[in-house]
């Protein structure tokens, strides 16, 4: 259902706030003013603060808005192009991470323990693990560890860029430089290819 013009409104406004002056600062009121209407209409359109943050993150949260983006993929795969899908859903998970400075810094505030955007990573979690689901279908009963496998890159690459940025150094990989960044796509997917692949019979 496409959105109307107000609530498109608010959920820009929800970006706007955060960048202008951080994740402290994110309520209902500040929201409103910054959106130019009434704060009922939060609650109209989202029923709260929770649920504006959710619709506001199926727009810019990757795992929030991966599953519809990469689902029709996914579902066509054969075994033969399996593993390109895969490659496709990690690599743009690291070059959208990497260029988002809005969505680093919601990480950050969530590894921070700030609870308050539970909403955002409940909503994650949930399209996150669904997309998982629908690969190991595709994957099948002999790669039992897969989901693990695949855990453990989406992790290295939200590490490496959060780490990032405040430190170039990473086990002596200089990141400040473009060609290290093009190698690590290269690990991503010879590591689909050689390793999660491999389990695959």
């Amino acid at each position: 259902m496409e959105l109307k013009d107000t609530e498109k409104r608010l959920i820009e406004a929800v970006s706007k706030v955060i960048e202008e002056e951080g994740f402290t600062k994110i309520g209902i009121n500040r929201i409103a003013r910054q959106a130019q209407c009434d704060k009922v209409l939060i609650y109209r359109y989202f029923g709260g603060l929770d649920g504006l943050l959710v619709a506001w993150a199926k727009q810019y949260d990757f795992y929030s808005f991966a599953y519809s983006e990469f689902i029709s993929q996914v579902e066509q795969a054969t075994k033969s192009n399996l593993q390109d899908i895969i490659k496709a859903v990690l690599l743009k998970q690291l070059e959208y991470l990497k260029n988002n400075q809005l969505m680093q810094e919601l990480y950050v505030w969530e590894l921070s323990g700030n609870s308050s955007f539970k909403a955002i990573q409940i909503e994650r979690e949930k399209n996150g693990h669904k997309l998982q689901m629908e690969l190991e279908k595709k994957l099948g009963r002999t790669c039992g560890d897969c989901n693990f496998s695949i855990t453990i890159i989406i992790a290295a690459i939200n590490y490496i860029i959060l780490f990032t940025r405040q430190y170039n150094m990473f086990n002596g990989i200089d990141f400040s430089k473009p060609e290290a960044w093009v190698e690590l796509k290269g690990v991503i997917s010879n590591y689909v290819d050689t390793f999660l692949m491999s389990k695959i019979k």
